[in-house]
C-alpha cells in the first residue's frame, strides 16, 4: 500500500488541480485527513493487538469483509453530507488512493510467481524476509525522494482541541493521529542512503500524477451525486 508520503503527494496534486481550498487551516485539515485512515497503527486499540494487519485496517478503510479492499463507495454513502469538511474530503482521497495504487502500481514490480523484478530486468526470489526488507528500504528511499520532488512541508501536531473537534467516526480512533503525523514528517526528511534497485523514481512520480487524475475523475462523479 502507498506510504504516507505517497498519500500526501497525491492529495497535494488533487488539492492544487481542483483548487479545493485557500484557507490555510482548511488545507491543513485536508492534509491530515489524507493520512488519518492509517492512524490505526498507532491507536491504543490495535498497537499491541495480535490481530492480522488486514483485520486491523478494515474498519478505517471501509473494506469488504471477504476481500479487504478499500470500499470508498461505502464511505461516500455514509459521509457524503460531510464532504464539505476538509478532513472528510482528505479521508475520502486517501481511500481512493489506496484502491487505485493497489490496482495500478503495487504489482508492477512483481513477476507472476511473486519474484521481485529488479531495474536491470533480473528477478529476486529469495526468502520472504529478504524481499520484505529490500522493499522496505526501497519504500523509505522513495518516500524521501518524492517528498523533495513534490515539495512537501512538515505537518504540525494537532492540539487536543483540534483532535476533539474532528468529525465523529466510529470506524477509527484518533488517539494515534499525532504519532502518524510525526512518522510522516520523519519519513519525508530521512535519507537512508539506499540505492534504488527495484523502484524507479520517474514511474512513481508519474504514478502520483496518474493517481491524482483518477481521483479527480472519481470526485467529480461522486460530487454530482451528492
Amino acid at each position: 500500500m502507498p506510504s504516507s508520503i505517497i498519500h500526501r503527494c497525491v492529495s497535494k496534486m488533487v488539492l492544487e488541480k481542483m483548487n479545493l481550498y485557500e484557507n490555510n487551516l482548511d488545507i491543513y485539515m485536508y492534509e491530515i485527513g489524507s493520512i488519518a485512515p492509517d492512524c490505526w497503527r498507532n491507536s491504543k486499540r490495535f498497537k499491541d493487538s495480535l490481530l492480522p494487519k488486514k483485520e486491523k485496517r478494515k474498519y478505517s478503510h471501509f473494506s469488504n469483509d471477504d476481500e479487504y479492499i478499500e470500499n470508498y463507495d461505502r464511505f461516500f454513502d455514509k459521509y457524503k453530507d460531510k464532504l464539505n469538511e476538509p478532513f472528510i474530503m482528505g479521508y475520502f482521497v486517501h481511500l481512493i488512493t489506496d484502491f487505485h495504487w493497489r490496482t495500478s502500481m503495487f504489482y508492477k514490480c512483481f513477476s507472476l510467481d511473486g519474484s521481485i523484478i529488479l531495474l536491470d530486468g533480473s528477478l529476486l526470489n529469495g526468502e520472504k524476509g529478504v524481499r520484505k526488507e529490500l522493499l522496505y528500504k526501497e519504500s523509505k528511499k522513495m518516500a524521501f525522494l518524492l517528498s523533495k520532488h513534490f515539495s512537501l512541508s512538515q505537518l504540525r501536531q494537532l492540539s487536543m482541541d483540534e483532535i476533539n473537534s474532528l468529525p465523529l467516526m466510529n470506524e477509527i480512533e484518533f488517539d494515534g493521529l499525532n504519532d502518524t503525523i510525526n512518522f510522516s514528517n520523519i519519513e519525508s526528511i530521512t535519507d537512508n542512503n539506499h540505492e534504488l534497485i527495484v523502484y524507479e523514481v520517474d514511474k512513481f512520480i508519474n504514478g502520483v500524477l496518474e493517481c491524482s487524475d483518477f481521483i479527480i475523475n472519481e470526485l467529480n462523479k461522486y460530487l454530482k451525486e451528492k
